[in-house]
This record gives structure tokens, sequence and C-alpha cells, in this order.
């Protein structure tokens, strides 16, 4: 006589239980179930033996004590034909386990959720359910999502069994599913005990997308989403384009980044993950015209990257330039539709979700062996703790262009010089290995704008040869954080020009 198929359902996450119970059932699967799925079922008209009537212990500690009983551990654990054992312990083979666990990442994402509250959302029994069925996959079917339901039933009505393929799958599911919970509780009590940088790095992010190819066609790339439930690259919604590359997410991140610091309507033209240029308006359209003009040329094939929705006089301006991507966290009915005719229908659309946050968490970066963790954390340009070193001084606007090109030049990669007048970029020169050439290049980008314009730069001048160039373009002020030992070489050139110099002691490395 052939034994009866048995699954174990243990669910917190009741989406689509009972039809799959019912489809089991129909395949001629016993079912058992904890009280609240067994409960479930019931209602359901759904025969089920609860976990207590098969064990004989009732459930225990508020529900704490539940499946945790040898009859259910040797049933999921018994190898094919140990019959034998299998009755020494009053038990009966489990083919299948169903279960999900109690939602503790949505518990904890929850705005002041208390610390008993998360605690109580740790769940024990379920983890080592999945956990064994997992191990025990040469016999035993595991599944904790029920986006997997119907596959399963499909598959069992089609070849009788859950074919050794397909328990692999659901077992290298499981136990993602199972790492990333702990991931998920050994972050939270890290947070909880003021770690910023944790002891260990515990990363648990799922893969939302295998990308067409890296930064060059013959690298692999895939792209992983973080819980993070603020406006994200990662969590954007794609409305329109061409498949999503490894280049144009690094690019976009880039441009949200920057766009997100800003209060007031705020644009970003972003090439080669360097901002080409940057403004701040009145309305979006008058900010997006002036980031573009900034440096038309580097913009060309670029990203753009607002904090605003994108309204119609926005889109029609960006419809006349040549870009691959915008990034924002609206669209009008109107501009959407003209965006999506750029570029016959590839040109890419992406719309965040949820408000922006200037906190972006911790960054992190592999080097051979290793990786790197860092916060973003940054501190906010305050003028009135600027120090002025020249005898000419600067006026309160070019103060706030100061402000304005430090929250810019943290994004552009060192060595740098940012070129700033009126809330906007006129010029820059990124990512030079020596900052008398990033002088040169962010006036020579800036062509006639230079003249009158702000200079940040993200680090000291090791020569006042950088000044000296910085004064061919006609820059009338200088911000850097001060700290070389020449300067007061480089003070005295300032002064020769009729530089105003302001030493923030803010440095802005990026590499």
């Amino acid at each position: 006589m052939v034994s009866p198929r048995r699954a174990l359902l243990s669910v917190s996450d009741k989406e689509g239980l009972v039809e799959f119970a019912r489809g089991l059932r129909d395949l001629g699967f016993e079912l058992i179930g904890t009280d609240g799925t067994a409960k479930t079922l019931k209602e359901a008209g759904l025969p089920v033996t609860t976990v207590a009537d098969y064990t004989g212990l009732r459930e225990g500690l508020g529900g704490r004590v539940k499946t945790l009983h040898p009859r259910i551990f040797a049933g999921i654990l018994a190898p094919r034909g140990d019959e034998k054992d299998l009755e020494d312990l009053g038990a009966v083979a489990i083919d299948l386990v169903v279960a999900n666990l109690y939602p503790f990442e949505e518990t904890v994402a929850k705005p002041n959720v208390g610390f008993e509250e998360a605690i109580e959302n740790i769940d024990i029994g379920g983890v080592s359910l999945i956990r064994a069925a997992a191990k025990n996959a040469n016999r035993v079917g595991v599944v904790v999502r029920p986006a997997r339901y119907s596959e399963v039933l499909r598959t069992l009505r089609q070849q009788k069994t859950i074919p050794e393929k397909l328990r692999n799958e659901l077992a290298l599911e499981a136990f993602g599913y199972t790492s990333r919970y702990d991931a998920a509780i050994f972050n939270f009590l890290a947070r909880r005990q003021g770690y910023v940088l944790p002891p260990a790095l515990r990363i648990a992010d799922d893969k939302i997308a295998d990308l067409r190819y890296g930064e060059n066609p013959y690298q692999k790339a895939a792209l992983y989403r973080e819980p993070f439930p603020s406006a994200a690259t990662a969590t954007a919604d794609k409305l329109q384009g061409k498949e999503l590359s490894y280049n144009n997410l690094i690019d976009l991140d880039a441009a949200l980044r920057i766009a997100t610091e800003f209060e007031r309507p705020a644009a970003v033209v972003i090439k080669h993950t360097n901002p080409s240029g940057v403004a701040l308006a009145t309305t979006l359209v008058e900010a997006y015209e002036a980031a573009h003009a900034a440096d038309p040329v580097s913009a060309y094939g670029g990203v753009v990257g607002l904090n605003r929705s994108v309204d119609l006089a926005t889109a029609k301006a960006i419809k006349g330039d040549v870009l691959d991507a915008v990034i924002a966290p609206g669209y009008e009915p109107q501009a959407l539709e003209i965006l999506k005719a750029k570029k016959k229908g590839s040109f890419l659309i992406l719309q965040t979700r949820g408000p922006f946050r200037k906190d972006h968490g911790v960054d992190m970066v592999r080097v051979l062996g290793g990786i790197l963790l860092q916060t973003t954390e940054f501190p906010e340009p305050k003028p009135e703790a600027f120090k002025v070193v020249t005898k000419a001084s600067p006026s309160p606007a070019q103060l706030g262009d100061i402000s304005f090109g430090i929250v810019v030049s943290r994004y552009v990669k060192s060595n740098s010089i940012v070129l700033v007048k009126g809330d906007r970029t006129v010029g820059i020169g990124a990512g030079q290995m020596s900052r008398v050439d990033a002088c040169m290049l962010a006036c020579y980008k800036a062509k006639g704008a230079a003249g009158g314009s702000v200079a940040v730069s993200d680090a000291y001048f090791p020569f006042r040869d950088g000044i000296d160039e910085l004064a061919k373009g006609g820059v009338a002020v200088v911000a850097q954080p001060g700290g070389s030992i020449r300067d007061d070489e480089v003070i005295a050139a300032a002064d020769a020009h009729g530089i105003a110099m302001v030493f923030t002691g803010i440095r802005l490395f990026k590499h």
C-alpha cells in the first residue's frame, strides 16, 4: 500500500494559501497545519490536522512553541525508506513544507516601532522548519513564497512529484529567504545598539534584474535591491525605455543623489558619473536649461536628474536635447507623452517612489580581499563658519554660491574644481591628476562665463599655480579647505590677483 503524501503548512503570509492547499488535497495530500494556518483552512472547508493534534503537544508560551517537536522534524529530516525509525518515534514522513515567517522586516520598518514588538516578530520555529526541509531537499520540497504555489501545483499535476531540479531550486530559495531574515535581525539589533558601521557586514539584498552587461559588453552585471523606503535609483519604476544597463544605473544614481540635496527646483545633467551642469531656479524648466547650458557638449548623450515632477515646459526643453535618460519623482501626463516620443521610444524614463531623503545610508566599495564602508553624512556648509583669508571678501551672494558649489563638489570626481555663478555651475574640472589641470579644465569648460565666478576646490592648493590659472579665467572668489604647507604662498597669489579666498575647512574628496 502506498503511504499518503503529507504537507506541513505554517504561514504568516496567507496569500493564495487556501487555493494552494485545495490543490494539494485534490492531489491526495494530507494537510498538517499550525493553529493559525489550520484555522484558515478549516474555515475554507478543508480537512486539516493541527500540529497540536499530530504531536500531542498543545501550543505553548503564547504560541512560541508549536512546531519544535521530534515528530515534526523526524518527519521532515527522515531520508527515503527510513520508515522504521519514523515508526519508533511515532512520526510519519512529511513530503512538502510550506512556510513563511513572521514579518520582521515589515515590523521594524514601521515608524517608532517598539523593541518588544520587534523581538516578538523574530520567528524561531518557522526558520527551523524551512532549514530542515531545505537540508533534506533530496526528498522534501519546501515553498517559502506564495508566488511559487501555482508552479508547484502544475508540476505535481503533470509529473506526480516535485522533480529534483525544482526541489533544489526551492531549497536554494529557502536558504536565501532565511539568510535574509537573519541579516535583517542582525542589522536591526546593530543599529539599535548604535553601530553606524556594524561589527560584521551582513547583506541580504534580492536580485531584481540581470542587466544587459556591465561597464563593457564582456562584463556581466545585475541589480540587487535593499530595503529602502525612500526615493532610490534601485526602486524607481521604469516608465519607458530600453533595458537598463550598469552604466545607466550608475549615472542615474549620481543624478538623483545630487538632485535630492536641494529644496529649490534643481536639475542635474550627468555624463560618466560626473555632473556637467547643476542648477537651481524658481521653476524646473529654468533649472534644467541652466544646467544643460553649463556644458552642452558634455551633456550630449547624458542623463538628467530632477527633484520635481516634470511639467510640460521642462519636457519640451528636454525633448530638444540629445539625452539618454531622465529620473524624477513624477511626470505630468502631457509631459510624459512628449518624453516618450524621444529616441523613438528608447529614451529611458524613470520615476522614483517615496519621499526624497538626504541621508543616503552607507556606501561600500570592494577592494581585493575586502569591502570598504563609509558613511555618507556630510557637514552642512555654514557661511558664518568660513574664514576669509585675503584682503578682498566675498559678497553675501558669493557666499551662497560657495555653499551651493560645496554640495555639488562632493559628487565630482577628484581632483576637482567647480565654478559657480548665481546658483548654477558654469564650468567643472573633474577627475584630474593635478589640481592645476582641474583649474585649467574648469575655466576652459566655462568659456567666458568663468569671469566673476566662484571656484570651489575639493581640497587645498599645494602650489599657487592653480590660483594663477583661475585668475586667467577671471574667477572672483576661491573657496578651499585650507591646510597646505604653502597656504601663505597661495593666499599671496590670490591677493596679487585681487581674488577673495575663503577657507571652508571642508575637504570634498571623491575617488
